[in-house]
């Protein structure tokens, strides 16, 4: 009977950790497995050569057990590699706005339910904040802003923006970081079209915001892209000139 039981509780437990994705193994090498783990989807490890993931996680200083507050989440590709590299004892608050939710009948909603579901990630929260509602308080070791500030610089005011990234700058803890990826495009009149920012004016507005710039990196940069084309076209997607910029809130 003993025996019995034993194995049922060994089933049991192999039942309820089989959806559970995110190891107890924080080691460098234990995240480089999990990226290349057939849990994640065949499509987001496509996306990775050009994405760079842990490059990503080792410049911006993401580590075992720290608090990530992802701005725009949508789908949820960097939730997930946010999830494997701050680990079990880690958190990501993973943010979405009604827009985003709702935009293409749903489908980033439902792409994000689909990759946390069954609590396959438990060390994600699902954020579902509009800017302005942020309730976070020196709390977030990093925030990252990644493909999105773009959208922000084309839609938002000025004045929005600037109470954006207060808020941001209020979410993290003194000398934590912000780390921010964006889409290259000239330092001529800025075009919503193409769904790019000059970094120049990136630079310039974090500063504004109190914000340092610690580093920036040269690992996603293409010389050879076409700053007058849209993001979307086949010829450049997926292979834009993206700037990596860090950085931190003043002490």
């Amino acid at each position: 009977m003993k025996i019995k039981s034993a194995i049922l509780s060994l089933t049991i437990l192999t039942a309820l950790t089989s959806t559970v994705a995110v190891s107890h193994d924080t080691s460098d090498s234990a995240f480089a497995k999990a990226l290349q783990s057939e849990q994640r989807s065949q499509a987001d490890r496509e996306r990775d050569a050009g994405r760079m993931p842990e490059k990503v996680m080792e410049f911006f200083g993401i580590k075992p057990g720290m608090t990530v507050l992802e701005v725009l989440s949508s789908g949820g590709y960097y939730t997930e590699v946010l999830s494997h590299r701050v680990g079990h004892k880690g958190n990501v608050i993973a943010q979405n706005n009604n827009f985003i939710l709702e935009v293409f009948d749903g489908r980033f909603a439902k792409e994000f339910d689909k990759r946390t579901a069954k609590q396959r990630l438990p060390n994600v929260k699902h954020y579902k904040k509009e800017f302005g509602e942020f309730d976070l308080n020196n709390e977030v070791d990093v925030v990252t802003v990644v493909l999105n500030y773009h959208d922000l610089y084309s839609a938002a005011s000025k004045e929005k923006r600037m109470k954006i990234l207060a808020q941001l700058k209020k979410a993290l803890k003194p000398g934590g970081v912000l780390g921010l990826i964006d889409m290259q495009s000239t330092a001529k009149d800025h075009d919503p079209k193409l769904h790019r920012v000059n970094e120049m004016y990136v630079k310039q507005e974090l500063a504004e915001a109190g914000f340092e710039l610690d580093s920036e990196a040269a690992f996603l940069r293409n010389p050879n892209d076409d700053y007058t084309k849209v993001v979307f076209d086949p010829t450049v997607r997926g292979k834009t000139d993206r700037f990596v910029l860090r950085f931190r809130k003043p002490v």
